[in-house]
Order: structure tokens, then sequence, then C-alpha cells
């Protein structure tokens, strides 16, 4: 094992000015400890997964690979045992009536739908519907589910 971490005052030249910032912004921090609270460690939530570690694809289509390589969702609702996905959830604010994020949207909407994976999109002006939130969760994660135990079944 091996620790690579300089001394605090120790800074290397790099070729880039990177500095390390918060994974999520406060409002997903809001729903991620929501979601925490409504789960209980039932589930794993999974923070800003990248599409390609979710969704498999022929393994010769570079293009495919290239449409989910360079997006995420912001959250991602595993099983437990098995890290099986069940549900995405995406947090959209206005930035989300811009037509470049209307196309990815619309994109990410018809990758899910195309997969039998659940997705819930929630506007940051519904965070604190918590009742309607578990509900819409749980009908995901029912959804999901039923389709796995089809699929084994077959």
């Amino acid at each position: 094992m091996n620790l690579v971490a300089p001394p605090a005052e120790t800074r290397i030249a790099f070729e880039h000015d990177y500095t390390p910032k918060a994974l999520l912004t406060p409002t997903e921090a809001r729903l991620h400890a929501c979601l925490e609270q409504v789960s209980q460690h039932r589930c794993r939530i999974q923070v800003k997964p990248r599409l390609a570690d979710v969704f498999q694809h022929q393994k010769h289509d570079r293009s495919a690979f290239a449409k989910v390589s360079q997006k995420h969702v912001d959250f991602l609702i595993c099983r437990n045992d098995d890290w099986m996905p069940m549900l995405g959830i995406e947090l959209d604010d206005d930035s989300h009536l811009r037509k470049d994020r209307q196309e990815r949207d619309m994109f990410v909407n018809a990758l899910f739908a195309s997969t039998g994976l659940p997705l819930l999109r929630i506007h940051v002006r519904e965070i604190e519907q918590v009742e309607r939130m578990v509900e819409k969760l749980t009908k995901g994660w029912m959804q999901r589910w039923a389709a796995l135990e089809n699929a084994s079944a077959a």
C-alpha cells in the first residue's frame, strides 16, 4: 500500500491548475441527505456515476461508448446485495430549459427507457415533497424489481 500525498506545504508543477471541489452542489447534497434518510440503508445510493459504468454496449461499437462516456446521472439507486441498478435520479433546475440540456435530457430519458431502468426526474422545487418522492421511488423500484424477476424466470 502506498499513500501518494505530499506534505500540505508541498506542491508540484503540473500541466494544468486543478483544485479539489465538492462533489455535490448544496442542492444535490440536500437531495442526497433526503435519499439517505428515506432509504435507511436498504439500498446503495451512488453519486454521479458515468452512464458508461451503468449501461453495457457492444464492445466493438465505439460510437455507443462515446455517447455515454461523458455523461452521468445525478444519483443511481442500487440493490444492496448485488449492486444491480434499480433506478436513476436526475435533479433538474432551470438550466434544463436550455436547448443543449434538453437534447441531453432526451437522450438520457430514451437510454433509461430503452433499457427498462426507471428514471425519476425531480425539479429542485420538488425536493421538499418527500412523500411524493417516496411514492415515485417505490413505484420505480417495484417496476424494476418485477422486470428483473421476469427476466430471471425466462
